[in-house]
């Protein structure tokens, strides 16, 4: 039975790897791979989400299995466009709304006025009579609980699918950030390099996620191990390894230094007056990529301050994306204007 709503107010967390939704008044409603298949031949969409994704590696040449966003930014109009609309439509199968729709997207730092107006561009195509953005770091924060509005620094870190934002944020807006093009993904192509190196064995990204879901965990300590199965370089038959937190740990250390690297500089560009309360609070952990065990540690002991890794962090900027839409006429001066 399709329930009546005043207005469909939807907040798209739109991420490289996945995208999470939250409805007003109804809260958060579900995560799907931002993944989309098309049949080439006869110009339709195959699949869109979870099903989707599972054709990565596998799809027949007649099949191409797209991903609408690199590094965060929409790099495949048409592709984000099909993929939000589809998820408009899912949505309006169950909820009909007598105002229209309108879209709250989460859009990484460093954005062209030219890519921010691209988002905007896909979220009206979609379906959207208003699209309004806010820069994830202050949505992260938002998520993590800080209170952003008082006159205190808060360092959040943010380690996404495609990127990974850094921000220093004050008075409810950013004094100080980067977005760095390393994350979720940029960790499975590492696992790929490093087996191709180490290992002499070529596998794809659908097993290189596994490996890292699975091992989750840089700690050297831990016994969990990955029989990684693939084709070796040289005579192109199968071949197995064994992949360990070790193995892990040093694929992703080039990764891991640049992240950390970046953070000390925005530390040590930080106004004096906030970099006090970065000493007394630490920072802010958070992101699908802060899963992996250890990287707090690694964190805390590359740039000597307290790592917190915050509650559900894989959540922490749809949370706040639901905060701003539950709240709208407090949190709308926060808002990227145009």
């Amino acid at each position: 039975m399709i329930k009546f709503l005043k207005e469909i107010f939807l907040g798209v967390d739109l991420g490289t790897h996945s995208t999470k939704l939250y409805l007003k008044d109804k809260g958060f409603l579900k995560e799907v791979p931002t993944v989309i298949a098309f049949n080439k031949r006869q110009n339709s969409v195959v699949a869109i989400g979870e099903e989707a994704r599972k054709m990565l590696g596998r799809n027949p040449e007649n099949i191409e299995v797209v991903k609408p966003l690199t590094h965060g930014v929409v790099t495949n109009f048409d592709e984000a466009l099909y993929f939000l609309n589809y998820l408009l439509e899912e949505i309006r199968k169950e909820y009909f709304s007598l105002l229209g729709t309108k879209f709250l997207i989460g859009v990484p730092l460093g954005l062209t006025e030219v890519q921010k107006r691209g988002v905007i561009d896909v979220g009206i195509g979609a379906g959207a009579k208003k699209v309004y953005l806010v820069e994830e770091p202050i949505a992260f924060a938002l998520g993590a609980n800080l209170e952003i509005e008082e006159a205190k620094g808060f360092l959040v870190v943010d380690i996404g699918g495609g990127t990974t934002d850094i921000a220093l944020i004050s008075l409810g807006g950013i004094v100080i950030g980067k977005s760095i093009r390393i994350g979720g993904e940029t960790f499975n192509q590492n696992i790929i390099n490093y087996l191709k190196e180490r290992y002499e064995v070529i596998i794809g990204e659908g097993q290189a996620e596994n490996i890292k879901t699975t091992i989750s965990s840089i700690i050297n300590k831990t016994s969990q191990t990955f029989v990684v199965k693939g084709r070796d370089i040289y005579s192109g038959l199968p071949k197995e390894v064994i992949f360990t937190s070790q193995d892990l740990r040093e694929s992703l250390l080039e990764s891991l230094l640049e992240i950390a690297n970046n953070l000390k500089d925005i530390i040590n560009s930080a106004p004096p007056d906030l970099l006090g309360d970065i000493s007394n609070l630490g920072l802010f952990l958070g992101g699908g990529g802060s899963l992996i065990e250890g990287i707090d540690a690694f964190l805390e002991k590359e740039v000597k301050v307290k790592v917190n890794l915050i509650e559900e962090p894989k959540f922490s900027v749809i949370r706040g994306i639901g905060k701003i839409i539950e709240d709208f006429s407090r949190y709308q001066k926060i808002l990227l204007t145009f």
